[in-house]
């Protein structure tokens, strides 16, 4: 038979066995919680914010750096003696296809798109000479150099589309990388009016 003293402590030793059981079996359900609200955390954040926009700078970012301010615009404008109402139709002109712009890529960086051109308007046609037939320009490019996005010059007429690896735009073979010339892209100079 058990004594006494043997039964309380084979009831200690389960109490205390129960009670490492019971604390292992809370640390691991806050440590799997834990885990579980950190990988639905960067889920979201990437269903929130395009599929590339983890690994890619904004491209409103990369167009504040490199285009003139609206500031900079105007002034020159004003010192063209461009009266103000033609001065506001160029500014707003000008923001609208910036915004264009931002709009495209923002959505193809959602799509997955990572390769673009640039449809020529009429007037960029014979500006534009840095721009082959069938280029076409990638996501990064437009990351680091986003001065050969559009507008070149106040009346530039072009816009940024999506280029999926089917689209050919003259119905030639291959692609035609648009590249720097000694470190520099050969874009028009913005300070022009067409």
């Amino acid at each position: 038979m058990i004594s006494s003293g043997e039964l309380v402590i084979i009831i200690i030793a389960a109490i205390v066995l129960l009670t490492v059981i019971l604390a292992s079996i809370g640390v691991y359900i806050v440590v799997h919680k834990s885990n579980k609200e950190k990988e639905t955390e960067e889920l979201s954040k990437i269903a929130l914010s395009g599929k590339y926009s983890v690994a890619l700078r904004p491209v409103a970012e990369s167009l504040d750096e490199k285009k003139p301010s609206m500031a900079e615009l105007g002034e020159w404008l004003i010192s063209q003696g461009i009266d103000d109402e033609q001065k506001n139709k160029y500014l707003a002109d000008w923001q609208k296809s910036i915004a264009l712009n931002i709009k495209t890529i923002n959505d193809g960086d959602a799509s997955g798109i990572t390769t673009y051109r640039i449809l020529l308007g009429p007037k960029d046609k014979s500006v534009c000479k840095f721009l082959p037939s069938d280029h076409f320009i990638t996501r990064d490019q437009i990351k680091r150099n986003a001065e050969i996005l559009p507008p070149y010059y106040f009346g530039s007429d072009s816009m940024v589309v999506p280029k999926p690896p089917w689209d050919n735009a003259n119905g030639s073979s291959g692609w035609k990388a648009v590249v720097p010339i000694d470190g520099k892209y050969e874009i028009p100079d913005w300070r022009r009016i067409v």
